[in-house]
């Protein structure tokens, strides 16, 4: 399980800068405002002891993952490039520190990343990249990075529901509804697409009891997108834990059918 190490945390202390025991341009206050305003959590600095780039270090290497990479987006909205950019015009850095701004910022967004994606299906490089699809899932990574993987389930149902259109369309297989539904689109695929063959050999049939259960799958996946989260203003939305097992469903069945079509 991927969290950060001392050295990393220096890294992102150099990204905010500050010396003799300051950091950047916090004070005490904005330091406790920060972690509810930016990062929303619950933290009260006052409770450690030391100065606040001292207790900035405790906070963050004492945070679980997903708070860390909180406190890691935190500080790239408080500290954006721009930031850096009017610090280069002031005369307040030199090229040559702005540019390692900008490198230790590219890696700061890597790591948020990794730690917002501790136990999600990484997705392999499609075969039938479609550009429709690359691009909400570009969206939907985003999303989770930034905020949560509750707030991604949509883009997600969209990147597989695309890919699986745009499969039927690439291989000629006409769906006559005037809607098709995410599951429309699969049993078309699994049932007409000539790569989608299914083996009735005895040895196989654990694995096509599986197969036939997606269209059931996605038909409560769908009620999930529809009526459990921000893809609409519903009133209950899942929680975090079911989130990231809705996402890992979609992108399995994304990749899945990516390389079963492809063969």
């Amino acid at each position: 399980m991927f969290k950060l190490s001392g050295k990393e945390i220096n890294t992102v202390l150099s990204y905010i800068g500050g010396a003799s025991g300051r950091l950047g341009d916090f004070t005490y206050a904005s330091h406790s405002q920060f972690y509810p305003m930016f990062c929303g959590l619950d933290i009260d600095p006052y409770k450690y002891e030391g100065t606040t780039r001292q207790k900035f270090m405790k906070i963050l290497s004492e945070a679980i993952p997903l708070s860390q990479a909180k406190i890691l987006q935190g500080i790239v909205d408080k500290y954006p490039l721009t930031y850096f950019e009017n610090h280069l015009e002031n005369e307040m850095i030199n090229i040559s520190e702005y540019e390692n701004k900008k490198r230790v910022l590219d890696s700061i967004m890597s790591w948020i990343r990794q730690l917002n994606g501790q136990g999600l299906v990484e997705i392999n490089e499609l075969v039938y990249n479609f550009e429709f699809v690359q691009e909400t899932l570009d969206q939907c990574q985003t999303l989770i990075s930034q905020h949560n993987c509750r707030s991604a389930i949509d883009r997600a149902h969209t990147a597989l529901h695309g890919y699986l259109k745009e499969t039927c369309k690439k291989a000629d297989l006409q769906i006559n509804l005037s809607n098709p539904k995410i599951q429309d689109y699969w049993s078309k695929l699994k049932q007409e697409h000539p790569l989608f063959l299914i083996e009735h050999s005895q040895s196989h049939l654990p694995i096509n009891q599986i197969v036939n259960a997606i269209a059931k799958m996605l038909e409560n996946l769908n009620e999930i997108r529809n009526n459990r989260s921000f893809s609409h203003p519903n009133e209950e939305i899942i929680n975090e834990p079911e989130a990231k097992f809705v996402i890992n469903l979609f992108r399995s069945i994304l990749q899945y059918v990516d390389q079963k079509v492809a063969t």
